[in-house]
């Protein structure tokens, strides 16, 4: 299988590289070491397959003058990864073409929201700086996607994350959500993707349950509708839970330490 990535920030800044789906596939089903070519040289890196990444990119990425958007090559067969980097006018080349043609339609709506949940993790991981852990359930039943601890103690927030890749070009994020009984713990998470920057936008709705049950549409399935304006002169009832992305863990943290107060 060969395939080409356009590498993102987290993964420059983190030495690491998101392995997608079809290719998983091809990886072992268990974390470990895994041998990697790199331009050609030989080299033992480890593959995580909760997070789907091969780690010990750093070093690699600086003496290749790799950077966010750069694009690598990226060869699995036999169990083999190859990983290969064109840093000269062909780079340039592919990057023209990537943005052009870069089709995201043959990702699955589970494989979409995969991508988004990670991203999610991420931002709560990276600007939780220690103080905030993240787990996923085994079982995906009851629309829980992540649960978040503080540091030192139990309480614990349940978090449904949702995601629209179409939300850019429509300007609002469409919501449709089944949602468990309203809790002060419980929350939902929700982010519009640019396929184009293949980034999330910077303003994400963080929304209680309780308010999610009080103020969306509720739908003759039992779920609940949600519309929310993308533009920032909008003036609809959901302009108030959006946050920008990089405040998601202070947020968390902040909600974490309010139910402390009340719960010992």
């Amino acid at each position: 299988m060969k395939y080409e990535r356009k590498i993102i920030g987290v993964e420059k800044r983190l030495g690491f590289m998101y392995v997608p789906s079809k290719a998983q596939e091809l990886l072992p089903d268990v974390s470990g070491a895994i041998n990697v070519v790199l331009n050609g040289k030989p080299k033992q890196l480890n593959y995580n397959v909760d997070y789907n990444r091969i780690f010990g990119l750093t070093e690699w990425y600086r003496k290749q003058g790799i950077d966010v958007e750069s694009i690598v090559s990226v060869k699995i067969e036999n169990g083999k990864v190859a990983i290969s980097y064109e840093n000269d006018v062909t780079q340039a080349s592919k990057l023209i073409r990537a943005k052009k043609t870069l089709d995201l339609s043959g990702l699955t709506s589970v494989e979409k929201g995969d991508i988004v949940e990670d991203r999610i993790k991420e931002l709560i991981l990276l600007y939780g700086q220690g103080l905030l852990s993240v787990y996923k359930p085994v079982v995906d039943k009851e629309g829980i996607d992540i649960i978040v601890n503080k540091a030192g103690t139990f309480k614990v927030l349940f978090i449904q994350v949702k995601s629209r890749f179409n939300a850019v070009e429509q300007g609002k994020l469409i919501l449709t959500i089944k949602m468990q009984p309203a809790h002060y713990s419980y929350y939902i998470v929700a982010a519009a993707f640019n396929p184009e920057t293949l980034e999330l936008e910077d303003n994400l709705l963080l929304i209680p349950s309780s308010s999610v049950i009080a103020d969306g549409i509720k739908l003759s399935s039992g779920k609940y509708r949600i519309m929310a304006s993308l533009k920032p002169d909008s003036n609809d009832k959901w302009q108030k839970y959006f946050i920008h992305k990089n405040e998601l863990a202070s947020k968390l943290i902040e909600q974490l330490e309010e139910i402390s107060k009340y719960l010992q």
